[in-house]
């Protein structure tokens, strides 16, 4: 009797022990994912100096997504399905400009494509909150976005 008893102390020594390593590994979050459609009106000739995080052309000209992370990771955004000039700007919770991207299809030097994209990938080292602008400076009135965040 008194071997079994020290057989289940033991056996509920391990479990105890063992609980912690266990916990403390969560399981790593789904990713964050949407798509969105957009109809804005081009911007052709925006003033000098304007990008896109003008808050007077939001809803114009520009949409914004707002996205919450909880930790490390990537933030993937993709626009796509416009002829012309469609920009991204990615802005983190302290309004510090993260990434710019308008190198997709451009007006510039010719017919425009008529499948655009541009896409802009993030580095996260942290929880913290993004605000995707995205912009039609020259472009098509629709276009599509997505965005990805997957944790690390």
């Amino acid at each position: 009797m008194t071997s079994l008893r020290t057989l289940a102390v033991a056996a509920l020594v391990i479990a105890v022990a063992s609980t912690p390593a266990h916990a403390a590994s969560k399981p790593k979050p789904k990713p964050i994912t949407k798509t969105y459609s957009m109809q804005l009106a081009p911007v052709p000739d925006p003033p000098q100096g304007t990008s896109c995080v003008e808050t007077k052309l939001e809803g114009v000209a520009m949409h914004t997504e707002k996205v919450t992370v909880k930790r490390a990771g990537t933030l993937s955004v993709k626009v796509s399905g416009f002829a012309g000039d469609w920009d991204i700007t990615v802005v983190d919770g302290s309004d510090n400009t993260v990434m710019e991207v308008g190198s997709g299809t451009s007006t510039g030097g010719g017919a425009p494509a008529t499948n655009g994209v541009d896409t802009v990938d993030v580095k996260v080292k942290k929880a913290t909150q993004f605000l995707i602008h995205t912009c039609n400076f020259a472009g098509t009135p629709s276009a599509t976005g997505t965005y990805t965040f997957t944790y690390k």
